[in-house]
């Protein structure tokens, strides 16, 4: 296999060699002149060349040791100053992945800027940044008492590598997905009902009464850029999934709409991908799908359908992350196409996972619900502006943000009215807390007091799982919300070898907060 991989390397560099080649001497054109240096400071030049890409990352917000051995060494890939481009290409396997990267010149192999001036660039970098991040900021201490939820663990059903957590109304199941291909159907005492087995793992479900069932296939988990991901319509009496929309970058979810107002529900999927990805609205047809790219970007996280300037029209609100993190709308032309606005833009290393929109401070007018902590790239530290954020909707979906609640690693929330006394909780999860100094923080409840004010609580031993999904349903029918949290192995320090071993343990991927209110 490695003698296979090493000729496939070898054809996709000499097919790009042979290619620049032909067209060099067809265009009888000579290499642009590499770029000179210039007299700009070290800042003015992460100005002109990374806030171009993206929101500028302020020196502050790394320590000088992740910036130096973590996040600049990725920086001069993509910048042409690196000598571990053919590393860096070495990682690919399959030969179509690795050719769509070398078309895309994801690591350039002349220099954007003068080597001169990328120096200057690490050096404002290195010596700006502190040498360790200052802890989050004071807030309200969780609370260990919830004595709203009751935990109910799984009977040994799921196993901890949960990548799709859903509970169906339509026929009172809740279904996890894994990431070995499972779908998996429990009854409300979490015990296993029924099984399918797929190709890749299911990572977005979906059920109506009537259009029947859908699942989102993500092909290849971990980062890449393979297009193995598929959509298509779920049959549970065979089993199986009919794929309608194929060759997807590593989608992680869909959205049903009918987007252009022709009878007919589209999709809008987000191809997270890696290096590479896309958002786009696939238009359903007589003969099939047929796809409008939003925005080629990776990745494309999460997207809302709202009429959000009141033209009788869907919008868009997506959440892009992955580089150039963002809340951006898209508005509707009428005419299939998309104008897009970006309404909300954060730094590189903020790691957004996710967003809802929610009146929580019941004034009519939708407010943005954002959490951010991923933490699994090239910074993997505890960042105190790591959290939970409101941004209140001020008119027409201009947002300011109104409420911070510190939160390292932060993942998902869910904002419901769960304790039913007329105003919005907030329950959240986080894959990557502070396992040293607050590994209880993996879970969080912010119970609604009024006047933006939340008390923030969890149940014991909360750390039992490394919760990555979350939902809510009315899953004992009593007529309150309970709550489902699905747990995803992630190995992290061997010092946390006791918490390891219980995420490892047979069943342990499915956790049930029993509403006790009723």
């Amino acid at each position: 296999m490695r003698l296979i991989w090493l000729a496939a390397l070898f054809l996709a560099f000499s097919l790009l060699f042979f290619t620049c080649q032909s067209s060099s001497t067809q265009q009888e054109s000579a290499p642009p002149p590499p770029p000179q240096p210039t007299a700009l400071t070290g800042q003015q030049l992460a100005r002109t060349y990374c806030g171009n890409c993206h929101a500028l990352p302020d020196p502050s917000l790394l320590d000088k040791k992740t910036w130096q051995t973590g996040v600049l060494p990725q920086m001069a890939l993509r910048m042409g100053q690196s000598n571990q481009q053919m590393q860096a290409l070495g990682q690919f396997s399959d030969q179509a992945e690795l050719t769509r990267i070398i078309e895309a010149n994801i690591f350039p192999d002349r220099p954007t800027v003068a080597p001169a001036d990328w120096q200057k660039i690490v050096a404002y970098y290195t010596t700006q940044a502190p040498d360790s991040l200052p802890p989050q900021a004071s807030h309200t201490p969780l609370r260990v008492d919830l004595p709203l939820f009751k935990p109910e663990s799984s009977p040994k059903s799921v196993d901890a590598l949960v990548t799709l957590l859903r509970y169906d109304s339509l026929t009172n199941r809740i279904w996890a997905g894994t990431q070995r291909g499972q779908l998996i159907g429990l009854n409300q005492s979490l015990q296993r009902v029924d099984s399918m087995q797929f190709s890749s793992p299911p990572v977005d479900l979906a059920t109506s009464q009537t259009a029947g069932s859908s699942l989102l296939l993500v092909g290849v988990l971990n980062p890449n850029d393979r297009l193995a991901g598929s959509w298509g319509p779920l049959n549970p009496q065979t089993k199986t999934v009919s794929p309608q929309i194929q060759q997807l970058d590593r989608p992680v979810q869909v959205t049903t709409a009918d987007l252009n107002r022709d009878g007919r529900d589209d999709r809008i999927i987000c191809q997270f991908g890696h290096y590479l990805g896309k958002l786009s609205w696939f238009e359903q047809t007589p003969t099939g799908y047929r796809e409008h790219v939003l925005d080629p970007v990776p990745g494309a996280r999460q997207t809302i359908v709202r009429d959000l300037n009141a033209d009788g029209w869907p919008d868009v609100l997506a959440l892009l992350t992955q580089g150039d993190e963002q809340v951006a709308a898209f508005y509707n032309q009428h005419d299939g196409t998309f104008r897009k606005t970006t309404l909300l833009r954060f730094p590189p290393v903020y790691g957004s996972s996710f967003i809802e929109l929610a009146d929580i401070d019941r004034d009519g007018a939708p407010d943005l619900i954002y959490t951010n902590g991923d933490n699994a790239d090239y910074s993997i530290i505890p960042k105190p502006y790591h959290g939970v954020r409101i941004f209140k909707n001020v008119g027409q979906y201009r947002f300011r943000q109104q409420w911070f609640y510190p939160m390292y690693g932060a993942t998902q929330t869910l904002v419901r009215d769960f304790d039913r006394d007329g105003d919005l909780d907030m329950a959240t999860i986080a894959q990557f807390p502070d396992y040293d100094r607050q590994p209880n923080a993996s879970f969080a409840y912010f119970e609604n007091r009024g006047n933006g004010q939340f008390q923030p609580r969890t149940f014991a031993n909360n750390s039992r799982g490394r919760w990555l999904t979350i939902d809510a349903g009315d899953v004992d029918q009593d007529g309150d919300l309970d709550l489902l949290l699905g747990a995803f192995f992630r190995p992290t320090h061997p010092r946390h070898a006791d918490l390891m071993n219980q995420w490892r343990r047979p069943g342990a991927g499915v956790l049930l907060l029993r509403n006790t209110l009723r």
